[in-house]
């Protein structure tokens, strides 16, 4: 597919953030004629109390009101399979194409039922000639329907630095529990003490080296890149969230104290000079007072 409708996808995955902000459901979608933007919307079901105020529902009201009730030029773009209210939508505005970026049939974190029928099967059992496909910047989608992720935006919506210090607290005993549970099954391999409490946060966050490569090594010290999947990354994202605020506050201090599970003289630190998404990567460093 086109540069030009991964911009306009972009724009759709916009909306949605928007949308998840506000407290609604997270879809965005955006109607092109003559590749220009006409109309670009997102879901208001929770902020309105309207179950018909769906993104690609609202994107049709926008561009009607713009160029009439015939939208047969136009194309859709959504960044999840339309729903069947919204199939219904896009056959009586006679839209001929469109693209989405993440299948209903693919997530089980959203709080809408899942179509009995795919959007193409709606189409085709109506009739309709409309030219449907799918994965469009999926991986980008995918992100906004995330079950982890969307359980950091509930938890982080709103939240004040004493509510992500008892979140902390939380995660903290969550962890502590963890470690005592697999305690016993944990091979950390060889290495000193920095190491080996390395290797425990790559096995507490299922990460492998790849993704969290070392940079850097000495007695007594290892500094780390952290590139892996981290959703509270990426909730703070959508929320507009500095992560130099909330990490310090939340999850830096479980880590911590994970760490020293293994031995007191371990610290965990984070460098809040690099850390996404300002920088590609988290730097962490995790170093134990010698003797």
């Amino acid at each position: 597919m086109s540069a030009e409708f991964e911009a306009s996808m972009r724009i759709a995955i916009e909306e949605a953030m928007y949308s998840l902000r506000e407290g609604n459901h997270g879809f965005g979608a955006v109607i092109l004629k003559d590749s220009k933007v006409l109309a670009r919307a997102h879901d208001t079901e929770g902020a309105d109390r309207n179950p018909m105020a769906h993104a690609e529902i609202r994107a049709i009201g926008n561009a009607s009101s713009v160029a009439g009730d015939d939208l047969s030029g136009c194309l859709l773009l959504c960044t999840q399979e339309p729903c069947y209210i919204c199939a219904e939508a896009i056959i009586g505005a006679q839209i001929p194409r469109v693209i989405y970026g993440y299948r209903v049939a693919d997530t089980a974190s959203l709080e809408r039922k899942p179509n009995r029928l795919s959007a193409e099967e709606i189409f085709r059992s109506a009739g309709a000639n409309i030219r449907i496909e799918s994965g469009l910047l999926q991986q980008e989608c995918a992100v906004l329907y995330n079950q982890a992720v969307r359980a950091e935006l509930k938890k982080l919506r709103g939240a004040t630095d004493e509510q992500l210090r008892q979140y902390d607290h939380q995660l903290t005993a969550r962890r502590l529990a963890w470690y005592r549970k697999e305690k016993p099954n944990l091979s950390l391999g060889a290495g000193d003490l920095a190491e080996q409490g390395y290797r425990l946060l790559l096995n507490r966050l299922r990460v492998n080296e790849a993704e969290a490569p070392v940079v850097h090594r000495q007695e007594g010290a290892i500094v780390f890149h952290s590139k892996n999947f981290c959703p509270t990354l990426q909730a703070c994202r959508i929320l507009g969230l500095d992560t130099r605020t909330v990490c310090r506050f939340y999850n830096e201090g479980a880590t911590d104290q994970l760490i020293r599970q293994l031995d007191p003289r371990l610290r965990f630190q984070r460098n809040y000079q690099e850390i996404r998404p300002y920088t590609e990567y988290c730097e962490e460093r995790i170093t134990y007072a010698q003797e």
